[in-house]
């Protein structure tokens, strides 16, 4: 992907690749050339092939759920398949984790933040560990601020808040489970139920009737092909990828805004600026007429009109990003290893 900043680590051979991304949507990337030094990660189902019914926490339609990083008290981490596994520094600290050092990026306001590496941790969630993980390492406090003051509807229509959300109200942001994870599984994720189900992706059948979407596995996320109409206007196929980090329905890069015309009138339309760890991005919030996954269509989705100059949000590589106000209208399915996608319409 474009836009992003490398930050070459002399002692493993890696590269750390962080993505300017904001509030709606926080994403990480390690790009690792050598062999983790801890060896391959180990899956460990506490029973047969699965992990089942995990419970989940859905605010401002993020997910949240719980995590125990070496054994020690459980940690809520936010589930992402637009992002890489983090853990946040202070945690990373107090349970005395090993941290390479990978340079700086650029943090909230005027201030920067460390980036490091930690190999070989263990995730463990009710059923199942995950040993000699690979995880980065840095300050989440700027972004759990920012979460405070942002309400986002079902629909994903995003809105500053009038007072900061007390820490009660929300699960406190302690780490990311993002790509690593979700390449270990296939997962399937019922938000009405609020559980997660993890199953061995050798021994996995579907057996339901849900909508099959195909998906490009890249060596970072994954993404799909999808037609897009403006209103009055034919469709536009794009590529999107899909982003559970996300609180919004669909954001488009300002790229792809500019190329095809598609920023509604000044009255359809009402600016927002986000932020989050790499700073602020202007953006025009309305919607389409419609988006089809596969046979399903969405009509009128409220649609992030990115203004970005920079960042991941003005990657011309990419139409934009569909997150969690329309993912969580299904029970889904994310199976990598089949490189597919199932919308259960509930």
């Amino acid at each position: 992907m474009s836009n992003m900043k490398q930050v070459e680590d002399v002692q493993t051979g890696c590269y750390f690749q962080y993505v300017h991304r904001f509030i709606l949507s926080i994403s990480l990337i390690i790009s690792c050339c050598a062999v983790s030094l801890g060896g391959a990660p180990d899956v460990r189902f506490a029973s047969g092939k699965s992990a089942l019914n995990i419970p989940l926490r859905i605010f401002n339609n993020h997910v949240y759920l719980q995590v125990s990083v070496n054994n020690a008290k459980p940690l809520w981490f936010l589930l992402d398949t637009g992002s890489s596994n983090i853990i946040n520094t202070r945690h990373a600290r107090t349970l005395g984790l090993k941290l390479t050092p990978a340079g700086q990026t650029t943090g909230t306001g005027e201030g920067s933040v460390d980036v490091f590496l930690t190999e070989s941790v263990s995730f463990t969630l009710p059923g199942v560990t995950i040993a000699r993980e690979r995880s980065a390492v840095l300050s989440l406090e700027n972004v759990e601020e920012c979460l405070n003051k942002i309400d986002v509807d079902l629909q994903g229509r995003p809105t500053w808040r009038a007072q900061a959300a007390s820490g009660d109200k929300r699960p406190s942001f302690d780490g990311v489970l993002g790509d690593e994870f979700f390449r270990h599984f296939v997962v399937e994720i019922d938000y009405a139920a609020k559980s997660m189900n993890l199953y061995d992706p050798q021994s996995y059948h579907y057996r339901g009737q849900g909508e099959r979407i195909p998906l490009e596995v890249r060596q970072r996320y994954i993404y799909l092909r999808a037609p897009i109409t403006a209103s009055g206007r034919s469709p536009i196929n794009g590529l999107f990828i899909i982003d559970s980090g996300s609180a919004t329905a669909l954001t488009l890069n300002s790229p792809f805004v500019t190329q095809n015309k598609l920023l509604p009138p000044p009255n359809q339309t009402t600016p927002f600026s986000t932020c989050g760890i790499g700073g602020d991005s202007q953006t025009q919030v309305g919607s389409l007429a419609e988006i089809r996954l596969g046979n399903i269509k969405l009509d009128s989705p409220v649609t992030m009109f990115s203004q970005a100059t920079n960042g991941t949000f003005a990657n011309p590589d990419l139409s934009g990003s569909i997150g969690n106000a329309i993912l969580r209208r299904f029970k889904v399915v994310f199976d990598y290893s089949r490189r597919v996608m199932i919308l259960d319409q509930r």
